[in-house]
C-alpha cells in the first residue's frame, strides 16, 4: 500500500460528500453483483457512465456478448462498448442510472483546482493529499490530520490485513 504525501486531510464522515460517496460505492458493488448474477459477467465488464459501458477483450464475457458490442474498441484500448441497439443496453443502462451520483468536481471545490495529489480509502476513512494547504477553499467537509497520525492509521490497517 502506498501512502499519501503530507499534508493530508480527511473527509469528515458526517459530511454530505462522504455519505454520498459511501452510498455510491455500496450501490456500485451491488450493481456488479447484479451483473454477475443476471448475466454471468464476473470479469471484464466496465462502465464510465450510464451511456457508455462494455466489456474488455480477452475475457469470457467478451466472447459471450461479442455480437452485442461495437465492432471496434474504444480509442486504442481493449474496451468494447455495448451497441445502443443491443438487447441488453436498456437494462444495463437502467441499472447504472440507479447508482448514486456524486459530483466529480467536489474535490476541486473543496481543495482548489489541481491541488489534490491523490485520495485514499483506508477502511471506512477517506483521505486526500494536497499540494498547497493555503489553496483550500472549503473546510466544512474536511479536517487536517497530522501526518504521523495518518501513518499510524496506515500501519494499523496493514497489521489488520496481515492478521487475516
Amino acid at each position: 500500500m502506498q501512502t499519501l504525501d503530507a499534508p493530508v486531510y480527511e473527509v469528515k464522515q458526517d459530511s454530505e460528500w462522504y455519505k454520498q460517496k459511501v452510498k455510491q460505492n455500496e450501490e456500485t458493488k451491488q450493481f456488479f453483483k447484479t451483473i454477475k448474477e443476471k448475466y454471468g459477467i464476473g470479469e471484464g465488464f466496465g462502465f464510465y457512465h450510464s451511456e457508455f459501458f462494455g466489456i474488455h477483450e480477452g475475457t469470457e464475457a467478451f466472447e459471450k456478448f461479442r455480437s452485442e458490442l461495437l465492432k471496434n474498441p474504444h480509442k486504442e484500448t481493449d474496451f468494447y462498448p455495448f451497441r445502443k441497439r443491443s438487447k441488453y443496453f436498456k437494462e444495463i443502462n437502467d441499472l447504472i442510472e440507479g447508482i448514486e451520483r456524486v459530483n466529480p468536481f467536489t474535490s476541486y471545490d473543496t481543495f482548489g483546482l489541481n491541488n489534490v495529489t491523490a485520495s485514499q480509502w483506508i477502511g471506512d476513512r477517506w483521505f486526500y493529499g494536497v499540494k498547497h494547504p493555503e489553496y483550500i477553499k472549503n473546510h466544512d467537509e474536511i479536517t487536517p490530520i497530522d501526518y504521523k497520525d495518518y501513518l499510524k492509521i496506515v500501519m494499523n490497517h496493514l497489521d489488520k490485513d496481515e492478521r487475516r
